[in-house]
């Protein structure tokens, strides 16, 4: 068992023989097998959260495994529920490792199969309770019937009679209700001389509908014939109106056409003059490129002029950082000198203030000895002294401190050598304690002092420390920034080099700037110039291609004009048919109207008739109906029979079965006292005494007690030969001593001792611990 109920991890072996399982009241005895139903059935009392043991974590599985032995195979089953969800899992091995079946539901048809016991059979075949034995006696006869037929099945079938006869009821209830809504045989006879008349006039009115069908479909072919030829016409219409658009079409398309070649040549015309003022005016362009590049080459010269300037002002800059910083760092370096001095100065105080701090501890230890040992002198000083005052107290006639007899001639001996003690004791011992604490706290004063100038010196050091600690942080920054000035003192010497021959002629400049802006202008009017007569090829392309589409769209409109002088449309022609279509289309709506109010007619006696129709189905279906459930009421009345006779029968075989096995046992319990114990048909127990049968409540409660556990087993054993389950080998008898007394208590083990030859396992629960010696084995919880 893992997590299961009280147990986080338990195994437990069973063997052979009559074992008791004993343990206090919670210990977990039942739960022992509350886990082998489990495994075999994966039933679990109350919700299944409830199963789960309370120290395992929420992901944590709850497990049964049990390994059993049946017909001379043996099998394990794994069941659990798994994760926080609580999962049902379970898996059967044949052999340890053959995979018989897997799944929760199927792990259980199967168990159900191999042991020929469900698990409500198998409760009542191998567990016994103390409520169960007692309650075969004590109950009223009709309670303990209830039970036994509970135990062995039985009120499965007092069921099914409960059924049948609630069925039988059912039925007569229906019978009586069909019979009444049956149609009388003259109701019956009208109706179907009132569907044969509905019959005839709907055939009627179908002739009339068909009549003015027909003469529906001459007038619908009529218009039919008008509507494909105004369809015809309404093409005529509407190609001429299409011919008549095209050719107002390609007239405004050649008028815009001849439009634009005047609009175009006009533009080629201004064109062509701009280029012939190109070329007289193009060398301009030339001489304003020329000084925009001679422009260009004097702002760079410009430029690194400038930049040369930059870079002496610069330089002469950075030589006077170079030398501000190259004495900052020789003064910075100065002040750090005495910086290894102040290290060993702090290093020999670090050591006198260690020193006069432990020699400081070492003083206050012994000073704390001192105090002590002069507190306890004192403390027996002032003892002696109470010794003194209680004897001087209660004269010569008290006992001796020491002995405890009376003083009487030894009291002033007592008296001085007390005295005696307690001057030693101040002359000896406290005053010497005191001279040498007196000293000591001397010699600690002086060592305060020295720790307290020690610490000081310390503080001083450190405080100089820090300061240095600053100087050296700026010395390494200074000499950062010396390595820079002096590394970009180095580049501009080498750019100044570069730029030595550097020339550049401001009225050169400022006189080509203002040449260039003079010649602006026209440079730019030339620019445009150029732009626009690169067009003049486009536009001679455009005035050939129009000239060319103008003369396709003549054609065009040449071949237009001949179609529309052949394709003619008669416009009155169109017109006639039309009103003769609108007049035919008015008496064909007519006739269709008529013949929709004929079909109408035809259609409401068809539903009438219909109707009439569902009425005698309806009633014949009534009376199947009513047939089926006399049919019905038959064949329960045969099911009770035979359900009456079943039971009796399976009485007659129960009965006599139960009180053969229960008299043997009892029999061999009783040595022989009792030689037969009778459970009739209905379920009464008798004992027989020297061939007299009694009822049970005759004899006494141990004897009735040893009835009680016999009559079960042969239950047991009964259920088990009926449900074809003889090779279950064990029982379970939970708390069946009850509060029974040590005499009753050795008769019962008695009987399971007398009966264990018949069983290969045999458990007994209880939590009374003195009985364990009458166990083969016990399993103590």
């Amino acid at each position: 068992l893992i997590n299961f109920k009280k147990y986080q991890e338990f195994k437990l072996d069973f063997e052979d023989g009559l074992t008791g399982i004993i343990g206090k009241n919670g210990s977990g005895k039942s739960t022992i097998f509350d886990a082998i139903t489990f495994a075999l059935y994966g039933d679990v009392k109350g919700p299944k959260e409830n199963i789960k043991n309370s120290k395992a974590d929420e992901k944590d599985s709850v497990s049964v495994t049990l390994e059993f032995e049946i017909d001379s195979k043996t099998y394990k089953i794994q069941r659990e529920f798994r994760g926080k969800a609580q999962s049902a899992q379970a898996k059967l091995y044949h052999n340890e490792d053959e995979l018989l079946s897997s799944g929760a539901k199927e792990v259980t048809k199967m168990i159900s199969k191999i042991t020929g016991l469900n698990k409500e059979a198998f409760m009542h075949t191998v567990f016994a309770s103390q409520k169960e034995l007692t309650a075969l006696s004590e109950l009223k006869n009709e309670d303990r019937k209830k039970i036994i037929r509970k135990l062995l099945g039985l009120e499965k079938i007092d069921k099914i009679e409960q059924e049948i006869k609630i069925k039988l009821t059912d039925l007569n209830r229906d019978i009586k209700s069909f019979s009444e809504i049956l149609l009388a045989p003259s109701e019956q006879k009208q109706i179907e001389s009132d569907k044969k008349i509905k019959i005839k006039e709907a055939e009627s009115a179908a002739k009339e509908a068909l009549s003015v069908s027909k003469a529906f479909d001459e007038k619908n072919k009529i218009v039919e014939n008008l509507q494909k030829e105004l369809e015809t016409l309404q093409i005529q219409k509407d190609t001429f109106a299409k011919l008549e658009k095209e050719f107002s079409l390609i007239t405004q398309n050649l008028n815009n056409q001849n439009s634009n070649l005047t609009t175009t040549a006009g533009k080629l015309k201004v064109l062509q003059e701009k280029a012939v003022q190109y070329d007289k005016e193009k060398f301009i362009k030339k001489e304003y490129l020329d000084l925009e590049n001679k422009i260009k080459v004097l702002q760079v010269q410009k430029e690194q002029m400038l930049k040369k300037e930059g870079l002496e002002k610069e330089q002469t800059a950075m030589r006077e950082q170079y030398r501000q910083f190259e004495n900052e760092i020789k003064e910075l370096s100065k002040k750090l000198q005495i910086k290894s001095t102040l290290l060993s100065k702090k290093q020999e105080q670090s050591k006198l203030f260690e020193h006069s701090t432990a020699s400081l501890q070492e003083l206050e230890k012994k000073e704390k000895v001192l105090n002590n040992e002069i507190s306890r002198y004192n403390a027996l000083s002032d003892d002696t002294k109470q010794k003194v005052s209680n004897i001087k107290s209660l004269g010569r006639s008290s006992d001796c401190p020491t002995c405890t007899r009376p003083l009487l001639e030894e009291y002033d001996n007592v008296i001085q050598a007390l005295q005696k003690t307690i001057s030693e004791i101040n002359k000896k011992e406290i005053n010497k304690k005191e001279a040498a604490l007196k000293d000591l706290l001397t010699y600690k004063t002086k060592e305060q002092t020295a720790k307290t100038a020690a610490q000081k010196q310390l503080q001083n050091i450190d405080s100089e420390l820090k300061v240095l600690d600053s100087h050296e942080k700026m010395l390494s920054k200074k000499e950062a920034e010396f390595k820079s000035v002096t590394k970009r003192g180095l580049a501009n010497k080498n750019a100044l080099k570069e730029l030595k021959d550097m020339s550049y002629d401001q009225k050169e400049h400022d006189k080509a700037n203002t040449t260039k802006q003079s010649l602006e202008h026209k440079y730019k009017e030339l620019i445009g110039i150029e732009s626009l007569i690169r067009q003049i090829p486009l536009l001679e392309k455009e005035i050939t291609d129009i000239k060319t589409f103008a003369a396709k769209l003549k054609i065009d409109l040449e071949d237009k004009v001949k179609t529309i002088k052949t394709d003619q449309y008669d416009e009155k022609l169109h017109k006639t048919k039309v009103k003769q279509y609108e007049d035919m289309l008015k008496v064909k709506d007519e006739i269709a109207y008529a013949l929709r109010e004929k079909e109408k007619r035809v259609e409401i006696v068809k539903g009438e008739i219909k109707a009439i129709q569902a009425k005698l189905d309806t009633n014949q279906k009534q009376k199947k109906q009513l047939q089926a459930k006399l049919d019905d009421k038959n064949d329960y009345e045969k099911l009770k029979l035979f359900m009456g006779e079943f039971k009796n029968k399976i009485n007659s075989k129960v009965s006599p079965r139960i009180s053969q096995l229960a008299s043997e046992m009892y029999s061999t319990i009783t040595k022989g006292k009792y030689q037969y114990i009778e459970v009739n048909d209905t379920f009464d127990f008798f004992i027989y005494d020297e061939g007299v049968r009694y009822p049970i409540e005759r004899f006494s409660g141990g004897e009735v007690d040893l009835a009680n556990l016999v009559l079960r087993i042969a239950i047991s054993k009964t259920l088990s030969e009926l449900s074809g389950s003889g090779s279950i080998g064990f029982l379970a008898f939970d708390e069946v001593f009850g509060s029974q007394d040590e005499e009753r208590r050795l008769e019962i083990m008695e009987a399971f001792h007398m009966i264990k030859e018949q069983y290969r396992q045999i458990f007994l629960i209880s939590h009374e611990s003195e009985i364990k010696e009458m166990f083969e084995r016990v399993v103590e919880l």
